[in-house]
């Protein structure tokens, strides 16, 4: 992102140098010393030629804007694609030496007295339950459970 702000601003200074110097033939030439001594209108070709430099920066800009705006999303697609890669064992590695609840937060029985506690992640959030019969619950609503876990966490 720091090189594309780079380059914009380089862009920036070039094209404007450009049409600094394009823009002599404007004006009443002080402090110019400009031979004049040619067979065409000196004023109408500078006029054609910085509109042709504002068409070039308006093009460049745009496909600056436009390559930025690719670069940005391409940033957010691939850090989407980093935390999709997190597999749910891998956070239930992580996260269950820590998990600070000992009850189910669906049905309020020790975690392991229905057999082997269930983990079920949402959104990067191990939610451990008591068995399979309170995965529906938490299914439809996994954001509140979600959020008991994270308020245990915070204790």
């Amino acid at each position: 992102m720091k090189k594309t702000a780079q380059f914009i601003g380089t862009l920036i200074v070039g094209i404007t140098c450009s049409l600094w110097l394009t823009g002599c033939g404007e004006g009443d030439h002080a402090g110019h010393d400009h031979d004049h001594d040619h067979d065409h209108d000196h004023g109408t070709e500078t006029t054609q030629t910085t509109a042709h430099a504002g068409d070039q920066l308006a093009g460049a800009l745009s496909g600056a804007i436009s390559a930025t705006a690719d670069a940005a999303k391409d940033a957010v697609d691939q850090a989407a694609k980093e935390v999709e890669s997190l597999t749910d064992e891998a956070i239930i590695k992580a996260q269950s030496a820590t998990y600070p609840l000992k009850k189910c937060v669906v049905s309020g029985e020790d975690l392991g007295s229905m057999g082997g506690a269930v983990n079920f992640v949402h959104g990067g959030t191990l939610i451990k339950l008591c068995c399979e019969h309170c995965v529906p619950d938490v299914e439809k609503d996994p954001a509140k459970f979600v959020a008991m876990v994270k308020e245990a966490i915070a204790k």
